[in-house]
């Protein structure tokens, strides 16, 4: 995490961080890559019939800064 990466959930798989309201500055969950892929249809509130609310660049750097805060959690 110290390198701005996600660390390893329960399933192997690097964890995702999920925005709950699907929008840029909506809540976020730290959650399992298996749990977001079996419940993508319930946990996606926009069928994309309207246009993202996330900035994916800008999201890309926050999410680095993240885990990188999450880490010095640890220290």
């Amino acid at each position: 995490m110290s390198s701005g990466r996600a660390p390893i959930g329960t399933d192997g798989k690097p964890v995702n961080l999920h925005h709950m309201l699907q929008k840029q500055d909506g809540a976020i969950a730290e959650i399992t890559q298996s749990f977001h892929k079996e419940n993508h249809g319930v946990i996606h509130i926009n069928d994309n019939s309207i246009p993202s609310g996330i900035n994916r660049a800008e999201f890309n750097k926050w999410r680095s800064n993240y885990w990188k805060d999450r880490a010095k959690s640890y220290k």
